[in-house]
């Protein structure tokens, strides 16, 4: 009775949520989609507003391309990786069941009241069309409204990732706070590392072998616990130095404010 359960469950789930339409065309809609597609779901649909875009990914998934909302089929899912100010939008003209946004930012409580299932399944990763990834590293974080809807989703996520926890919206928005500071703003001090380097006809690449370091170390202790420079040891001559050699008023500034940070957080 017990192999005949497993059975059941086995081939129960080989048939759940296996046709998608996927509402979003960027950077998170495919790597998702082509993840998805790798694990043996089927991409029904993929709608854009431009159609152009919606045919090129569709291409890739082998799916049906569409630009109008009033043409989306049937299906067991539908995933809406779109960006976060257009979401309202869409869910207002869209009836359906079994919905679920990609958003970090965004409440589950967008959904109330007009689906019969809905949810979150947030990727907590940067996305790049161009740019390969190992999807099964990325984690993935889980909201529903509802058990058993959740533990479809659950199901999804551990097909496609090692790391698939639940987390309410609350703590969804912190983790994606967190890692606005960890990903997008550290990028744009590298952009300006970048900058600096090139005004002096010097590269980029010099840099790496600190930043890996500086990932590595943080793998095994806090940041708090591994910060070091000019800040850290409340050096003010060179610190000035630093701000003195910077042309551009805005990146001084931002130099200026990290540095108090710094020195704040290691009185």
């Amino acid at each position: 009775m017990a192999k005949l359960r497993i059975i059941i469950n086995f081939v129960s789930h080989l048939f759940r949520m296996k046709n998608i339409v996927l509402v979003g065309s960027g950077n998170v809609a495919t790597h998702l989609g082509l993840s998805l597609v790798n694990k043996g779901y089927k991409i029904k649909q993929v709608w854009s507003r431009k159609r152009e875009n919606a045919n090129i990914l569709a291409e890739r998934l082998n799916a049906n391309a569409i630009d109008s909302l009033n043409k989306i089929k049937n299906a067991d899912l539908y995933i809406l990786a779109i960006k976060d100010d257009a979401l309202k939008s869409i869910l207002n003209k869209i009836n359906v069941d079994n919905v679920i946004h990609t958003s970090g930012s965004i409440d589950i409580d967008i959904f109330d009241g007009k689906f019969k299932n809905y949810g979150v399944f947030y990727p907590l990763q940067t996305f790049n069309k161009q740019v390969n990834l190992d999807f099964s590293k990325t984690p993935i974080c889980i909201e529903a409204n509802n058990k058993d809807f959740n533990e479809e989703l659950l199901d999804i996520g551990k097909d496609l990732s090692e790391k698939v926890v639940e987390i309410n919206s609350q703590e969804r928005k912190k983790i994606h706070l967190a890692a606005v500071f960890a990903c997008n703003f550290t990028n744009h001090m590298f952009a300006i590392a970048d900058a600096i380097l090139n005004n002096s006809k010097n590269n980029f690449q010099l840099l790496l072998p600190l930043i890996n370091q500086t990932v590595e170390k943080i793998k095994k202790q806090k940041p708090s616990e591994i910060q070091t420079g000019p800040a850290a040891r409340k050096d003010l001559k060179i610190i000035q130095q630093h701000i003195d050699s910077l042309s551009d008023n805005r990146i001084k500034e931002i130099y200026k404010i990290i540095s108090y940070s710094i020195m704040q957080k290691n009185d």
